[in-house]
């Protein structure tokens, strides 16, 4: 039998990783605890009340991420939790488990104002190439005034006050020490992570939310990465498989943030190794591997192959470049399929969007 022990939830001391800081703002964030903000936790149990409620990390994951096709099952999520401490504790399974994950490793991590989550990200450490990790940032969200009103009866607001940039460098940091233990690299490339296209939403509501997290995102350094076959159409290199039965696969962005961001891809489209973006849309496949079907794990290799076989460069694009949903889908039929699937003819869902964004 495993010891209870070896699911207890584990603080996280920030300070552990400041030299792995990306940004000043980073180191800063690193030796200052945030107002409201008490600790960082990684979850390894997905039951315990000891330090939160699990109750309260759902309804702010839903919260964040509203729509069907963007949740991931919370039987999975917690599966997952537990897959984790066992390979961790080296007993009961952990053999079996390691040959399953392989060389990725999930982590999720909390942040607590009390004991209530104000904040979450859930990532996986992954090789990249022969020297470098990487890491996929699955899910990270923030509680806002809303939504500690509803939950907590609190009028506080949690966004815009720097946690998202401190998970940013506890997430570095852990992935460095996972890569470490498995002996595959002795650094940290940086951050991918999904988004929606601007648009990639069924309200106006909703397409204003598109938009503002790309903007989000780029606060912290991360930028969209598009293919480009030379006549001047983007393509997008990140297919998601279905998340549940009940879910669709989607096209979606692919954005990365280098660890040492660099501030001067900000002010316009910038190119980037192709081999590296080869090897991040790999390594974001690679993800879904361990759960998906043999046809699945084709489809997704195929795409990857078939992307970049036709592409003549790789771009960062910030916010301000990006075409919205049904632009994009004008030169992506795969694309153009998926809007027609989700929202109906592109010309009238161009519509709503131009209203949606004034």
């Amino acid at each position: 039998m495993v010891p209870r022990a070896l699911f207890r939830n584990r603080d996280i001391s920030p300070n552990d990783y400041r030299h792995l800081a990306g940004s000043r703002k980073e180191v800063e964030l690193a030796g200052l605890p945030l107002p409201g903000v008490d600790r960082l936790v990684e979850i390894r149990s997905p039951k315990g009340k000891r330090d939160f409620n699990p109750k309260d990390y759902r309804a702010l994951y839903r919260y964040c991420f509203p729509e069907p096709d963007e949740q991931s099952p919370w039987s999975s999520m917690a599966g997952t939790f537990s897959d984790m401490a066992r390979i961790d504790s080296g007993t009961e399974g952990s053999d079996m488990l390691r040959k399953t994950y392989g060389m990725l490793r999930y982590r999720d991590v909390v942040a607590l104002s009390g004991r209530q989550v104000v904040g979450f990200t859930s990532f996986v450490t992954m090789p990249l190439d022969s020297g470098n990790a990487v890491v996929y940032s699955l899910y990270s969200g923030t509680a806002d005034q809303a939504f500690m009103i509803t939950q907590y009866g609190r009028l506080d607001n949690f966004r815009g006050k720097g946690l998202a940039s401190l998970f940013m460098l506890v997430k570095h940091g852990m992935a460095e020490e996972d890569a470490r233990k498995l002996g595959y690299a002795g650094s940290v490339a940086g951050t991918m992570m999904d988004a929606s296209f601007i648009g990639q939403a069924d309200s106006e509501t909703g397409i204003r939310e598109t938009k503002t997290r790309l903007e989000i995102n780029q606060r912290l350094g991360a930028l969209a990465l598009m293919l480009d076959a030379g006549s001047g159409c983007w393509v997008t290199p990140c297919f998601q498989p279905a998340l549940s039965e009940h879910s669709n696969p989607i096209l979606m962005h692919l954005l990365f943030r280098e660890r040492q961001a660099n501030p001067e891809r900000l002010g316009g489209i910038s190119e980037i190794d192709l081999g590296l973006a080869r090897n991040l849309a790999a390594a974001y496949a690679s993800t879904y591997a361990w759960q998906s079907t043999p046809d699945e794990i084709s489809e997704m290799d195929g795409f990857v192959d078939s992307r970049f076989a036709a592409a003549k460069r790789a771009i960062l694009v910030p916010v301000e470049h990006l075409p919205d949903i049904t632009a994009l889908a004008s030169a992506d039929p795969m694309l153009r399929d998926q809007v027609e699937r989700d929202y109906g003819q592109p010309g009238e869902h161009a519509k709503m969007i131009k209203t949606a964004l004034g």
